[in-house]
């Protein structure tokens, strides 16, 4: 082994062949994999079924059953795994029929190690993407669902905080509204940041997001531009921030807010992050607009109220 505590994947090998499973099991080992074997298609079946692979590879003939099998079984019933198919046959025609059915790669026999893993990796890279995808697709429809059913401000708000922390595995964020009054940003939700930090002082647009209102794009502000950039630098290195992400929360031209995201481990944001923040800023933006909407109703009716006369008789009953 290569001295992680914790195997990078587990794997799952098909193969009648027990030279196959030696040697492929002593590559992928060496290189932290956990790795399971199976010499026949119908042990390699019972097995997915009790236990969860991130990958299976798989030889195309086998004894028992065609390796096909495993790869129609696994895009079926397990589609957190993904299909290497590997086999000494190797033909177009077999190569193309087993991705038509859901393998991820094909790999022909005899393979160097160096073959294999390159294979391997390429193979759990489209795996963990699209198990990532499923995931930002999950969590951010059960948010947007939430978000349109409720008129709760603050509630619509901590939710989207809270949703897009576990979604890209953030230290924490927070929601502000800006008030073009003063200039200033108040907090109205936040998650994963200490009571000290959230408490460090009033947050003025115009020292801590400026270039994000003049832009109208999102903003990263790495640690070591903290001081040039930010108007608690100190409290934010000591909340243990390393990146601050401003995202504007704006409804057609009107500017309502500033979604932040506070990183303590990496300082970029891949493509398909900064999609999904934009989709979340869109729908804060959306429910800060319609609450404020429902809360001037609310006010506009109260007000009414207090103007009518007392004792107007209902209708008349029959």
């Amino acid at each position: 082994m290569n001295g992680r505590r914790q195997p990078k994947a587990t794997v799952l090998v098909i193969d009648d062949e027990q030279i196959v499973h030696d040697s492929v099991g002593r590559i992928l080992e060496d290189e932290g994999f956990k790795v399971d074997s199976a010499l026949r298609v119908a042990e390699a079946l019972e097995k997915l079924g009790q236990e969860s692979y991130d990958l299976v590879l798989t030889d195309l003939m086998m004894p028992d059953e065609s390796g096909m099998r495993a790869v129609e079984k696994v895009a079926s019933d397990h589609p957190d795994c993904g299909v290497v198919m590997f086999t000494g046959f190797a033909t177009v025609e077999s190569a193309v029929e087993s991705m038509k059915l859901g393998a991820l790669d094909y790999l022909p026999k005899p393979f160097t190690p160096e073959e294999l893993l390159e294979v391997v990796d390429r193979a759990l890279g489209r795996v963990y993407k699209s198990r990532r995808d499923r995931e930002i697709e999950q969590t951010y429809s059960e948010a947007e669902k939430a978000i349109k059913s409720s008129l709760d401000l603050k509630e619509i708000l901590s939710l989207a905080c809270k949703s897009v922390v576990r979604l890209l595995k953030l230290k924490g964020s927070a929601l502000y509204v800006f008030h073009k009054k003063d200039q200033s940003l108040e907090l109205m939700a936040s998650t994963g940041l200490s009571q000290e930090y959230l408490s460090k002082g009033v947050v003025m647009a115009n020292q801590s997001v400026s270039e994000v209102l003049k832009s109208d794009k999102p903003l990263l502000i790495g640690q070591s531009d903290f001081d040039a950039r930010l108007q608690y630098p100190q409290e934010a290195r000591k909340e243990g921030i390393v990146a601050i992400l401003s995202v504007p929360l704006k409804v057609k031209d009107t500017m309502l807010g500033v979604m932040r995201l506070y990183s303590g481990d990496r300082s970029s944001f891949h493509e398909d992050e900064m999609e999904i923040l934009l989709k979340f800023a869109e729908q804060s933006g959306r429910a800060i607009e319609n609450a404020m909407a429902y809360e001037r109703v609310r006010s506009d009716i109260e007000g009414i109220k207090k103007h009518l006369p007392k004792g107007i008789p209902g209708p008349a009953k029959e």
